[in-house]
């Protein structure tokens, strides 16, 4: 019996950030069951670059910035509703 691939894309969300430690982040990913993980967000929060900044399985990105190399790299994908929404329009 063949397994079938996992998601890579989970959930979209409202907002990434608010974190001030990389601590902290881990443990919302780790609640989340997101381990090496893309994000992908609208905005860079100060927060988010500095808790995610230490992190080896966490890169944070603009929807311009995405590209295939680290959709391949990351086992899973965080993306916020407003970046999806922007690479919905980049890729029109």
């Amino acid at each position: 019996m063949s397994k079938l691939p996992r998601p890579r894309c989970d959930a979209v969300f409202d907002t990434v950030g608010g974190e001030t430690l990389s601590k902290m982040l881990t443990q919302k990913l780790k609640s989340m069951g997101l381990g090496n993980v893309l994000i992908i967000t609208d905005v860079l929060d100060d927060n988010l670059i500095l808790s995610s900044r230490n992190l080896a399985d966490v890169l944070v990105l603009l929807p311009h910035e995405a590209d295939p190399v680290s959709f391949l790299r990351y086992d899973k994908t965080l993306v916020t509703q407003a970046a999806l929404a922007k690479m919905e329009e980049m890729y029109k």
